[in-house]
């Protein structure tokens, strides 16, 4: 009996001769199986170089074989974004690997505006979270430097910011005079002169703040020359103004307020309200301050001046 039979090619079904005692029989024909093989072509890997057996119906063919392709897989991690928590992945081999995703950088770049500086109208980049953004660009911060300056009241050193410089002069004020402290115990009103004793039995007229916190000491005394004035001291005992009588050129008799150094630091003036009540009315020369200064009396009868 013949060990030969015939079959049909897989792909253009013409006949083909197999031997019974073939282990793996053909199932093309010659001529397909030089048409399969002329499909296939060469690439070298681009990592290491070997070949990759590259077939031409592949829409997207390696560049480079399997096992550099495993290697390259492990070069890669993942490490969570630090804003939203989401996986980033990381290559090994980068320098600075990005420790936020793609859409919290763009959201972060969203937060950043331009400002104009108050010294030189250069731009300045601010940020949308900041509570107080810069006023002043890097160049005009340190060409406007904070200053020492020593209080008036209490004589104590202290610093004006450049952030307090900046909004006297938008504001058209001076420099303040006075440290913190003091300007805290200024800001509570209305104030209380009491006539008090010291110690040894002189007068004295101290004013409180609305906290009655001791603000001043006043003290009457007379000139070498024999002229009355009344001297004003702060708590720390440092003179911070002596008061004159006076009189305008029409003979309306005032009373100024110098500081030691003969500045007029406030004029006053007594008038009388609309209901016969007297009063006295101040202003300062620097802070154009108006201060209205009454007489009251307690609930045991006892007198005092009310500022406010």
């Amino acid at each position: 009996m013949s060990k030969w039979t015939t079959i049909s090619c897989e792909e253009c079904g013409c006949d083909i001769h197999i031997h019974e005692d073939w282990d793996n029989p053909p199932t093309i024909c010659k001529s397909c199986k030089e048409r399969r093989a002329n499909q296939w072509y060469d690439r070298s890997c681009a990592d290491c170089g070997t070949t990759i057996h590259i077939h031409r119906d592949w829409d997207n063919p390696p560049t480079i074989c399997k096992s550099c392709k495993e290697r390259r897989a492990n070069q890669w991690y993942d490490r969570s974004c630090a804003d939203c928590g989401t996986t980033i992945h990381i290559h090994r081999d980068w320098d600075n690997p990005p420790t936020i995703c793609k859409s919290c950088k763009e959201k972060r770049a969203s937060r950043w505006y331009e400002i104009i500086c108050k010294g030189c109208g250069g731009s300045i980049r601010a940020n949308r979270n900041w509570d107080s953004p810069p006023k002043l660009c890097k160049n005009c911060k340190s060409s406007n430097a904070s200053k020492d300056a020593t209080c008036s009241h209490c004589g104590k050193g202290f610093t004006i910011s450049v952030s307090m410089q900046i909004k006297c002069k938008e504001n058209g004020w001076e420099l303040p005079r006075k440290c913190p402290d003091c300007r805290e115990l200024f800001r509570h009103k209305p104030f209380k002169t009491v006539q008090e004793k010291t110690f040894l039995g002189n007068t004295v007229y101290r004013t409180y703040n609305s906290l009655n916190q001791l603000i001043s000491e006043s003290r009457d005394e007379k000139t070498f020359f024999g002229n009355e004035r009344r001297r004003h001291t702060s708590q720390t005992g440092k003179t911070v103004g002596i008061t004159h009588k006076k009189k305008t050129f029409f003979g309306i008799p005032y009373q100024e307020t110098t500081r030691t150094d003969g500045s007029v630091k406030s004029r006053s003036r007594k008038k009388t309200s609309f209901f016969g009540k007297k009063y006295t009315k101040s202003k300062g020369r620097s802070s154009h301050t108006t201060h209205k200064t009454t007489t009251e009396t307690t609930w045991t009868g006892k007198k005092y001046r009310k500022t406010e």
